[in-house]
C-alpha cells in the first residue's frame, strides 16, 4: 500500500473560457478532450469541470453550478450563493471574492482502504461517511486547514495528443505556506506517511547564501516531501514582514494554506514569453538567456486563475533529491 503520486490539483474559477486561455495559450498545455470535451463535464456537485494534463497529473478547473441569489429575510441583503446549501466549490469561490485559486490537491493511492485506515490510525480524520473504496477528503481542520483528497490510483496517463506544445513537461512542486515546521512534518511525514527529503531542508538557521530557492525568495524554513514525480514544498516564514508571513497570518487559520504551483519547463524564457503574450502578469524578471543554468520565474495570481505560479527548470543535483 502506498500513496503513489499527486493525481490532480483542483482549482476553482468562474470563467472557464479564460481558464482555457491561460492554461493553453499561457502555459502551453492542452485540454484533455477525451475526458472533458469542451465545454466540460459535470462534477458530482453540479460544477463544470475541465482537465489540463501536466506530466503525470492534471490541473482540474471547476466552475461551481449557478445558484439563485439568496435574500436574507431579516436584513434584506443578498448573496451570490444560497447560504443554505452552498457547495464546497461555491463556498471557496465566495471566500476568494470570486478570484478562485487552488482549492485542493488529490493524492493517488494504490490501496485506498489500507492507506486511509493507516491515516486514521495515525491521527488523521476523514470528512463525512466513507464506503471504504471511493475517493475521500480528509477533515481539513486536522489537515492544517488544507483540503486534501485521497483517490484510488487509476493509472491515469494522458494520450500524447493532449500533452500540449511541450512547454511544460511536469509539476516540479506544489508550494504550501505553513506556520509550524513540526506540525507540517506531523501531517505530511507522520499522518500521510511520506518520506521527507532532508537534503531539501534549508532556512532553519537563517538565509542560506548558497541557495536562492524558496517562496518568492522570502526568508522561510523550507521542507520537502517528494511524492511520485513531484514534491510537496512547505515554506514556513522566519520573519513577520514577508509576503509569505502575511499570507500565513491571514489565511492559514488552522496552520497551512496552498501557496503556489511550480510547473517544470525546459525553457523558462520561452514559458515567460508565451505567458506574457497571453496576458499573464510577471512578477520581477528573469536573467538573460544563457547567463544562468537555473532559471525561476513568477506570475501574479490575479492574472493566473487566482494561483501564484513559479515556472522553473531546476535540474537534478545533490541538493534536490537523494533517495
Amino acid at each position: 500500500m502506498s500513496l503513489t503520486k499527486i493525481h490532480h490539483i483542483g482549482l476553482v474559477n468562474a470563467d472557464l473560457e479564460n481558464a482555457w486561455h491561460i492554461l493553453v495559450n499561457g502555459f502551453g498545455l492542452s485540454l484533455d478532450e477525451h475526458r472533458t470535451p469542451w465545454p466540460g463535464k459535470k462534477g458530482i456537485d453540479g460544477s463544470t469541470i475541465l482537465e489540463f494534463p501536466i506530466g503525470e497529473m492534471y490541473y482540474e478547473i471547476a466552475k461551481p453550478a449557478p445558484i439563485e441569489p439568496f435574500v436574507d429575510k431579516v436584513t434584506g441583503g443578498t448573496s451570490a450563493f444560497n447560504l443554505e446549501e452552498p457547495t464546497e466549490a461555491s463556498k471557496f469561490l465566495e471566500s476568494t471574492k470570486g478570484r478562485g485559486g487552488i482549492h485542493y490537491i488529490s493524492i493517488a493511492s494504490n490501496d485506498i482502504k489500507s492507506d486511509v485506515e493507516g491515516i486514521i490510525s495515525r491521527g488523521g480524520k476523514i470528512d463525512g461517511e466513507w464506503d471504504g473504496e471511493s475517493p475521500i477528503f480528509l477533515d481539513n481542520q486536522t489537515a492544517l486547514g488544507l483540503r486534501i483528497q485521497i483517490v484510488p490510483d487509476n493509472g491515469y496517463f494522458v494520450h500524447p495528443y493532449f500533452k500540449g506544445n511541450g512547454n511544460c513537461t511536469g509539476m516540479a512542486h506544489i508550494g504550501i505556506a505553513a506556520l509550524d515546521p513540526e506540525a507540517s512534518r506531523g501531517l505530511w511525514g507522520h499522518i500521510l506517511g511520506l518520506s521527507e527529503d532532508k537534503s531539501g531542508e534549508h532556512g532553519q538557521d537563517g538565509p542560506d547564501p548558497k541557495r536562492e530557492i524558496g517562496a518568492a525568495d522570502d526568508p522561510v524554513h523550507l521542507l520537502e516531501f517528494p511524492i511520485g514525480g513531484t514534491v510537496i514544498e512547505i515554506s514556513h516564514p522566519t520573519t513577520s514582514d514577508s509576503g509569505t508571513a502575511r499570507l500565513v497570518a491571514s489565511r492559514a487559520i488552522h496552520g497551512a494554506v496552498y501557496h503556489h504551483t511550480a510547473p517544470f519547463t525546459p525553457d523558462v524564457h520561452k514559458f515567460v514569453d508565451q505567458a506574457v503574450e497571453a496576458g499573464m502578469e510577471q512578477i520581477g524578471s528573469i536573467p538573460p538567456k544563457g547567463s544562468e543554468s537555473v532559471v525561476i520565474g513568477w506570475f501574479h495570481p490575479r492574472a493566473c486563475l487566482g494561483m501564484l505560479l513559479e515556472p522553473w527548470n531546476r535540474p537534478p543535483g545533490d541538493y534536490h533529491y537523494s533517495g
